[in-house]
């Protein structure tokens, strides 16, 4: 097999991510996109010139695999159905919203390499350094660690009432400090507050690594609409023989105009622009796409995505023992 054919379940803004930067992963062929929505179907057939359908099962008999980008809730369901029809599945993360949710997965899943899940942030070059370096000893003992991922209001509006802060952007830490470090998080207490939405709007967790080692993870979705760049993201580890700082923000491009407005374009992690650029998710799929047409290993296993999940878990369990302030009285 020369080149994969792939579906792409759910047309949301991250599946349209996906469609699009599969069309400059050559070895990769588009065939059709599943969505319920009949706007977002309309979108598929006008900009991609694919089959769209409504429902998964309508499109696996013409793929080799899927690209599962359904809000967090009903991945388990749509990731169960193509795994049962021997399909590879892209699953975006988070895996799910329970560890017992991944669980189920792996367990329909009995080869594990036919599951990879989507944290696109191992596929940063910047982050693969910093893991180098860490993993190397260079820098000694790790003695504490903070990360932090923040957002514009704009961008929680979309997403609050059917997700959390900590689901939606913390999901990217956990499974981040775990893959630089090597080792394994034990979330130590967390508190939040309620200042936009129904659930916590800011988190601060702290966490334990199992050599000792301490640290600290920042999630809001809090920043304000005009703040030129949306994404505030980074990670800092102080070890025995020195500190590493690794900015994550999009903030390596400024574009300003003259009417006054700015704003930091993003060239590392979506398609920066029509037929090419360079950026993280397509990596993350040339290497789900290279492994499912040589028969390779995972990238990205179900059980890192569950060890991710399980980091969230208990610090939605966290806030959910501890008294979160609100000026509001929610």
């Amino acid at each position: 097999m020369d080149r994969l054919r792939i579906g792409v379940v759910g047309i949301g803004v991250q599946g349209q991510l996906h469609a699009r930067a599969l069309r400059d992963v050559r070895q990769a062929e588009l065939v059709a996109v599943a969505d319920v929505s009949p706007r977002n179907r309309d979108w598929a057939q006008s900009n991609l010139g694919v089959r769209a359908v409504a429902n998964l099962g309508d499109l696996l008999d013409d793929v080799d695999a899927v690209s599962i980008c359904t809000p967090d809730h009903l991945h388990e369901d749509a990731t169960l159905a193509a795994l049962a029809a021997g399909r590879r599945v892209l699953l975006e993360k988070p895996m799910a919203l329970s560890t017992a949710s991944c669980d189920r997965i792996i367990a329909g899943c009995p080869d594990p390499d036919a599951l990879m899940i989507g944290h696109v942030l191992r596929f940063d070059p910047r982050v693969i350094r910093l893991r180098e370096i860490v993993r190397s000893g260079e820098l000694g003992d790790i003695w504490h660690v903070k990360v932090w991922r923040c957002t514009s209001q704009a961008v929680g509006q979309g997403i609050w009432d059917r997700t959390s802060v900590a689901w939606f952007l913390g999901i990217h830490d956990a499974d981040l400090v775990r893959f630089v470090t090597g080792r394994d998080v034990e979330v130590t207490g967390a508190v939040g507050r309620k200042v936009l939405s129904p659930s916590h709007d800011v988190v601060h967790a702290t966490i334990r690594f199992d050599d000792g080692a301490i640290g600290t993870m920042e999630n809001n979705w809090t920043l304000p609409h005009s703040r030129p760049s949306r994404a505030d993201a980074g990670l800092r580890i102080v070890g025995e023989h020195g500190i590493l700082e690794m900015n994550l923000s999009h903030n390596d491009l400024m574009y300003a105009r003259r009417d006054g407005v700015a704003s930091f374009q993003d060239t590392y992690f979506w398609p920066s622009r029509e037929g090419g650029g360079g950026y993280n998710l397509r990596t993350e799929l040339e290497a789900f796409v290279d492994a499912a047409l040589t028969g390779g290993p995972t990238p990205v296993s179900g059980a890192e995505g569950r060890a991710a999940v399980a980091v969230v878990e208990d610090i939605e369990a966290a806030l959910a023992d501890g008294p979160a302030a609100s000026p509001s009285g929610r």
